[in-house]
């Protein structure tokens, strides 16, 4: 069985022929067709969207996190006449992402083609442009996308000094490392990695050293330069970044290391793509291996994601999307899995086997990608709205959380909104925060719509409060836990595979008192 888990190759491609950079021409093309499709929904239903959409609006940064997004979407914006209306920047910042989605394919597209020719580039490239994660997350004005770009360029980058050093390519590759780091503050766990060809190609270490400092100085300042002006406000901003990985986020925090990241992965990817990483990573760790087998470039490939992973297991602050990078890079690896050299009569055994699991892996992704794009064209909110406008008196007063997002004129982030509720709208970011069941009661409040990713974090057995904030906490809990048990539940819909276009939300009519009262709409539905 050895022959199953044996990752011989021969030399890595020291340089491309013009069917390589087709190939990753033709992806580039393809993820960016598919990965602009149903991205002109309303900004205001991601949270983060409108405030990224008003920074560039106003040319004013709060240096959250690096620039390469916000600058990238200012020049789309320019091209694309998107004036100051905040759904227009949006979806500049939409376009921004999907090309970097489109770039970061490009780029690992060409590391397979160094690694392994032609039809690994294929299979990389098959199982990125379909991967539903890197779809959804592409619809967003976020800086993921913008950080898998700078880590696929980097290791693009990599491979290329490792196989073939000249001045050039150590340029780019600190040029590549300041993409990364452009992208998210924790891109800056590439550097580590760059030194190793630095100091590997020992006779010349200092004129790499040299060129890579340079490449890294130039493609930082030219993308963070505004950070020079406001130095004070991006440390600060930085070091409350740098908090919530730590201690957590909203006050909240959770016991680390946790596993979280290996369902978003198994999720993501799918099973036969991990069936793929278990013969690849078993190959790996076969006793008696021989390291030489492996190229060091693709050592750092194979290596480094599970480094991000571990890393990543020790934040309390969890969301499916900072899982990213790992996701693009362990598809590549699957893809680098199925093609090897066979050599004797269970290799190719074991060759006919990767090949069945590569071919289900995109049969896999292809269905879960139909479903998620499909997604992207329902929106469960908006089936809210009429139902508000149909049975809900418009002089009412709605309290809401805010990712329940029913449009109020009185929010800056629904400004560009196409539509909005009559009612008056009260809440910030949990319905819990203007007043407690009694209050509302008292002050004539009779509707209550809650969303499940706001109220559930109260009722995680996986999460607790930070000290400071259990009383917050606490207050919080009490308001839904009464809620649900005393009020009358009119119209819910539950999570969609589209968490932003199809929340779960409930609907609820607070009775005057205790013993109930019957509400003036009709029942759930």
């Amino acid at each position: 069985m050895k022959a199953f888990f044996t990752i011989d190759q021969p030399a890595p491609r020291a340089s491309l022929a013009w069917r390589h950079w087709a190939i990753a021409a033709a992806f580039f093309a393809l993820a960016l067709g598919v990965f602009t499709r149903h991205d002109h929904f309303p900004s205001f239903y991601h949270p983060d969207e409108p405030s990224k959409a008003r920074q560039l609006i106003q040319g004013e940064f709060n240096f959250n996190h690096p620039l390469l997004l916000l600058q990238t979407a200012r020049v789309v914006a320019y091209f694309t006449k998107a004036g100051d209306s905040q759904q227009t920047v949006t979806e500049a910042g939409r376009f921004s992402s999907a090309l970097f989605s489109a770039a970061a394919i490009a780029c690992l597209v060409l590391v397979a083609a160094h690694l392994r020719g032609s039809w690994a580039a294929v299979a990389a490239g098959l199982l990125l442009v379909t991967n539903s994660q890197l779809y959804e997350l592409s619809h967003y004005m976020k800086e993921d996308p913008a950080l898998v770009f700078g880590i696929a360029a980097f290791f693009l980058a990599l491979v290329r000094c490792w196989i073939a050093p000249s001045p050039t390519r150590f340029l780019l590759l600190g040029g590549a490392a300041a993409l990364a780091i452009s992208g998210k503050y924790i891109g800056a766990l590439v550097l580590p990695v760059a030194f190793l060809p630095i100091f590997a190609h020992r006779a010349r270490w200092a004129c790499w050293l040299g060129c890579f400092v340079a490449g890294l100085f130039l493609i930082l300042a030219a993308i963070n330069y505004p950070m020079a002006g406001e130095f004070a406000k991006f440390t600060s901003n930085v070091e409350r970044e740098m908090d919530y990985a730590a201690h957590g986020h909203k006050g909240l925090t959770r016991s680390v290391p946790h596993g979280v990241y290996t369902k978003v992965f198994i999720d993501a990817a799918g099973p036969f793509v991990c069936a793929l990483l278990v013969i690849y990573y078993a190959g790996l760790l076969r006793v008696g291996y021989r390291w030489r087998n492996l190229h060091a470039s693709e050592w750092a490939l194979a290596l480094f994601p599970v480094a991000y992973a571990i890393i990543l297991s020790f934040s309390p602050k969890t969301h499916h999307r900072y899982f990213l990078p790992d996701t693009l890079l362990f598809c590549t690896i699957a893809a680098l899995a199925v093609f090897h050299p066979a050599t004797d009569r269970l290799s190719h055994i074991s060759r006919i086997v990767r090949h069945v699991l590569l071919g289900g892996a995109i049969i896999w992704s292809c269905a879960k990608l139909v479903r998620v794009d499909a997604a992207f064209q329902n929106d469960s909110r908006q089936a809210l709205i009429e139902y508000v406008k149909k049975n809900v008196p418009p002089d009412a007063t709605i309290v809401q959380d805010k990712r329940v997002n029913l449009p109020s004129r009185d929010e800056k982030r629904h400004a560009d909104s196409p539509y909005f509720v009559d009612q008056t709208m009260l809440g910030k970011l949990f319905a819990a925060d203007v007043g407690t069941i009694d209050e509302l009661r008292a002050r004539g409040i009779r509707y209550v719509a809650v969303a499940n990713d706001d109220y559930n974090r109260f009722f995680l057995k996986t999460h607790k409060p930070k000290a400071e904030e259990r009383d917050e906490y606490e207050r919080r809990k009490a308001f839904y836990t009464q809620l649900f048990a005393e009020g009358t539940l009119l119209w819910q819909c539950p999570s969609g595979p589209q968490q932003y276009l199809q929340p779960a939300i409930k609907f609820y009519y607070l009775p005057p008192t205790k013993t109930g009262a019957t509400p003036p709409a009709p029942p759930v539905q």
